[in-house]
């Protein structure tokens, strides 16, 4: 493929030189930290001075991580080391080393693929189909394109927008807003297409669709990215496969009726798994975008793999699955899971995290974090929310050791885990327990239902009981986490959650029934400050 100057037309929008890409700054000498939008060849060029992405929408900051990895990869030679230790130790150097990623490198691959990162190019628009305007009788919007808008006959919950009139969207917006359909796209109806006389109209969901995606941070972008670098062995290619490559670095478009092949590397891995096909229409001048295409991109599912950034456990089908975005659940919540390499439930936390081992600078570990990023929704088209949140640093959590004091530490961070659920579901029973006592003289005066059925609604208190809990919570969690101490766990727990259930019944409590309600279903709560911890 001829190498191109950077210099690009405009209206075609090149992502190598185009302000697209939110990221934060590192602080200088000369400048708070900050943050700005960066193309990618300043992103690699500058990755040290960031201090990571800045991207506000979680499903797209998790597909672009995994396009940044397989980049990465290939601007280190990384995807092509042979055998575990010449690939710790490359990385090793790489992180020991000047801290950045070699400058000739970063851009003689973007000038390699120098027609091949624009947005709205004719014939290879970035991580799009240029085909679909020919096979796809109609278009799908762009509000169909952006979670937050609604699209067809949706409710309006984040913005007052119709399909009747389309509100263009920024390209720099579009091209973030076009990873998160990629990945975390719906299954179901969609924008009907038809190939070789064949017209289908639904899609299968993305490869992420509904779960939560885990993600080593460093102290900065460079370092992210490559504490985050799968190790490539872990698809090996099949006899006759195509190499290992991303969609950009084909000379072929894929063909929608062909069955998939597993991945031969990390690079297919992390960018060859979408399942549905998109092109946006760029107003002129390519600054924003005023239409979209949106519809199935194979009709044979690709064959599964264990995406190295997910949490996996085994259900009682012994089938394993990727632990589902809640967005009910903090991260903290699952840090046991996180920290332990293999369960006794047979589930085993992100190989991208085990991959991490133990050689690394020391000053690397010593700032080693865990991201999660989540997308709370069903596996078809309903949208919840999405978020994310980080870990402090754990490394030594992360490092596979059988020091009794490490695993003094993960058994600890377990136990607290189960005291700190224990202690949210006995408040709960507690608080709800305590109103169909104080209310039950009244329930067969109520309309709506028969008494039995009133008396199993939870009553207004366990919501905001439950609100006040976890945060606290989640508090001490961390707390005992810094000081290294997690005795009295179900004690502990049980002291925030008899505090809450105080709280949110001390307006009964004058009263002779609701003082009677709340003292006997205090109790169950109370019990907690008696339970000896589990051995």
């Amino acid at each position: 493929m001829p190498a191109e100057p950077l210099p690009s037309s405009p209206d075609l929008y090149d992502l190598r030189t185009e302000p697209w890409c939110p990221v934060s700054r590192l602080p200088t000498a000369d400048e708070p930290a900050g943050s700005r939008s960066v193309g990618f060849l300043e992103l690699f060029l500058q990755a040290h001075l960031f201090s990571g992405l800045a991207v506000a929408l979680p499903p797209a900051a998790s597909g672009l991580l995994r396009v940044l990895y397989a980049i990465a990869a290939r601007i280190t030679g990384l995807h092509e080391a042979e055998g575990v230790e010449e690939w710790t130790d490359r990385r090793y150097d790489l992180l020991d080393g000047e801290g950045r990623f070699n400058p000739e490198a970063v851009r003689a691959y973007f000038a390699r693929y120098g027609d091949r990162f624009r947005l709205f190019d004719s014939e290879w628009p970035w991580m799009q189909d240029p085909r679909l305007r020919g096979e796809c009788p109609s278009s799908s919007g762009v509000n169909k394109l952006v979670f937050a808008r609604p699209a067809g006959n949706n409710q309006v919950f984040f913005g007052h927008f119709a399909d009747g009139e389309q509100v263009p969207l920024s390209s720099a917006d579009a091209a973030l807003h076009l990873l998160a359909q990629l990945y975390y796209g719906p299954s179901g109806q969609c924008t009907p297409r038809t190939v070789a006389g064949q017209r289908f109209g639904n899609s299968y969901a993305g490869p992420l669709r509904k779960v939560l995606s885990y993600h080593p941070v460093g102290r900065s972008l460079f370092e992210t990215l490559l504490l985050g670098l799968p190790y490539p062995n872990r698809w090996p290619p099949e006899r006759g496969a195509a190499p290992d490559a991303c969609p950009w670095e084909r000379d072929e478009l894929p063909d929608p009726l062909a069955v998939p092949t597993a991945p031969t590397g990390p690079l297919s891995a992390l960018t060859e798994q979408y399942r549905h096909a998109v092109l946006l229409t760029p107003a002129p001048g390519g600054r924003s975008v005023v239409d979209a295409h949106i519809t199935w991109a194979l009709r044979v599912n690709r064959p599964p793999i264990e995406d190295p950034y997910l949490l996996w456990d085994e259900g009682k089908d012994l089938l394993k699955r990727p632990r589902e975005a809640d967005a009910d659940r903090a991260l903290w919540r699952d840090l046991d899971a996180l920290v332990t390499e293999t369960r006794n439930d047979s589930g085993h936390r992100p190989y991208a995290l085990s991959d991490l081992r133990s050689q690394l600078p020391p000053e690397v570990e010593d700032s080693v974090r865990v991201q999660s990023l989540g997308f709370d929704q069903d596996g078809q088209t309903r949208d919840r929310t999405y978020f994310a949140s980080s870990t402090p640093p754990l490394f030594n959590l992360l490092r596979v050791s059988d020091d009794p004091a490490d695993h003094a530490l993960r058994n600890g961070l377990r136990e607290a885990r189960d005291a700190a659920e224990k202690a949210a579901g006995r408040l709960e029973y507690a608080l709800q327990t305590a109103w169909r006592a104080y209310t039950s003289p009244f329930e067969k005066e109520r309309p709506g239902g028969t008494a039995k059925d009133r008396r199993k609604r939870g009553g207004p208190w366990p919501a905001p009981a439950l609100a006040a809990y976890w945060p606290a919570a989640e508090q001490q969690f961390w707390q005992s986490l810094g000081d290294g101490v997690f005795s009295g766990s179900a004690q502990v727990y049980g002291r925030i959650a008899l505090r809450e259930y105080d709280a949110v019944t001390l307006p009964i409590a004058a009263t002779p029934r609701g003082a009677k309600a709340r003292e006997e279903a205090r109790g169950l709560v109370r019990s907690l400050l008696r339970a000896p911890d589990r051995p």
